[in-house]
């Protein structure tokens, strides 16, 4: 793939991740969320899909993917955490939760940036 559709790729990664993120604040409100929408498993969300396929291929051997690799898995933890919560009445450690995950999110993101830069500046023009 060339420069810009990695680019593209981590992009729409990305905007699967903040979908993904704004379910699960939907669910801390109070709104129900089917499954499909707010995977718990780190594979199963749009993003993972791409990570741990496209992704992986790609930039499986970049140092900044195994530090995206453990944010992401991080935040699945925290979600499992945080849906377990709910489902339990803990709203006291669910508004917790949620919290952490945000924050998670705002460093996954973080990180996205920084692998979309060292794609820019990458010596070469595929991947």
């Amino acid at each position: 793939m060339t420069r810009q559709e990695a680019l593209l790729q981590l992009r729409k990664a990305k905007s699967a991740h903040i979908r993904w993120r704004a379910f699960v604040q939907a669910m801390v409100a109070g709104l129900e969320v089917s499954e499909d929408k707010a995977p718990a498993h780190p594979k199963d969300c749009d993003f993972g899909n791409w990570f741990y396929k496209e992704g992986f291929q790609s930039f499986g051997h970049w140092p900044v993917y195994l530090d995206v690799e453990y944010a992401h898995e991080m935040l699945h933890d925290v979600y499992h955490l945080l849906h377990r919560a709910r489902k339990s009445g803990e709203h006291m450690e669910v508004e917790r939760l949620a919290v952490q995950l945000t924050a998670i999110s705002y460093s996954l993101l973080e990180l996205m940036a920084l692998f979309e830069e060292e794609i820019r500046l990458a010596e070469q023009d595929a991947f």
